[in-house]
């Protein structure tokens, strides 16, 4: 069990797992099947996907309904959701409020922002994750977009804007190794030193749930935080490595 930072702000019904990005879909013992047994629900689960980072929405469509599908899940809708006047019909807040689990796919982070920062639906969605026994899960852009910080771009000059704010705590950043990631997200942790930093390999995720986070996948997890705000330090964690976050 490793402490890394004292936050109280953990502490609440929902489930964040947020994953780097390049899963495997292809077997019953992905991290996929994590994100269903973390819902008090599992097979029985009302599935939303939001693929609305991508640029091939009907392509994320398939891949996460055929993924679903092969663990056992029957109720699973895509909305498709290219612009922020979309995204507040009646239909979808329906939806949401319906749902047990909710899923953000990867491409381009900023498109989630720009379409539902402002909105009744996320209003409803972290008020929703606040109150209840839901769970939110991310890939890639789907992970990043969970933060306030966000990271938008660049490489070692890094660029952020505002996400969902739904993990404010935390700054997340994806495909962290296999797209060599560690200068960005520490330049990152430096804009914002009360801040943790998590970078998630590919085919790795953490699941948030409380005031602990645990490694899921195949890869390693590296996280960044300043210790009294002072000095700039990290951890790599791997798959079953726990990690308190509370006050």
């Amino acid at each position: 069990m490793i402490f890394l930072k004292k936050y109280s702000n953990f502490m609440n019904n929902g489930i964040i797992i947020a994953i780097g990005g390049s899963e495997n879909v292809e077997d019953n013992t992905t991290i996929l099947s994590e994100v269903i047994k973390n819902s008090k629900f599992k097979k029985n689960s009302k599935i939303i996907i939001i693929p609305t980072a991508s640029s091939y929405q009907e392509d994320v469509d398939i891949k996460y309904k055929t993924a679903f599908k092969k663990l056992g899940c029957k109720y699973i809708k895509t909305l498709f959701i290219s612009s922020k006047n979309q995204v507040d019909s009646i239909d979808n807040l329906n939806l949401l409020k319906e749902s047990n689990i909710l899923m953000f796919s990867g491409g381009d982070q900023s498109r989630i922002s720009e379409c539902f920062i402002g909105t009744k639906f996320l209003e409803i969605l972290i008020n929703k994750f606040n109150s209840d026994h839901f769970v939110i899960t991310g890939t890639s852009a789907g992970a990043m977009c969970l933060s306030n910080n966000m990271i938008t771009g660049g490489n070692k000059i890094v660029k952020c804007g505002i996400g969902l704010s739904l993990i404010p705590e935390l700054i997340i950043d994806t495909h962290f190794t296999e797209r060599n990631r560690l200068s960005r997200l520490s330049n990152a942790i430096s804009i914002y030193p009360n801040r943790i930093g998590v970078g998630l390999s590919e085919d790795t995720g953490i699941i948030i749930k409380n005031n602990e986070i645990e490694v899921i996948g195949t890869g390693s997890v590296t996280v960044f935080n300043f210790e009294d705000l002072k000095e700039l330090k990290f951890k790599v964690l791997y798959s079953g490595d726990k990690s308190i976050l509370n006050k």
